[in-house]
């Protein structure tokens, strides 16, 4: 719940994994498994905007469980 939050709670409406990371003062490999986990629930989704970056947002789902 607090990565749903968190992406919620962001000015921008996506996010990457290493500002996750650095917010929440997690390791990114760390966020990125838990973003995998949620995304597996249709809690989050991602796309791929480069070589090497990714980009996540809450989905309706996510936004419903955290209400």
């Amino acid at each position: 719940m607090e990565i749903l939050r968190e992406i919620a709670s962001h000015p921008d409406p996506v996010v990457t994994a290493p500002e996750l990371a650095e917010r929440l003062d997690y390791s990114a490999d760390g966020i990125r498994n838990r973003l995998r986990e949620l995304e597996e629930g249709n809690l989050v989704m991602k796309r791929e905007v480069g070589a090497r970056a990714t980009v996540w947002w809450i989905t309706t789902d996510g936004r419903q469980q955290l209400n």
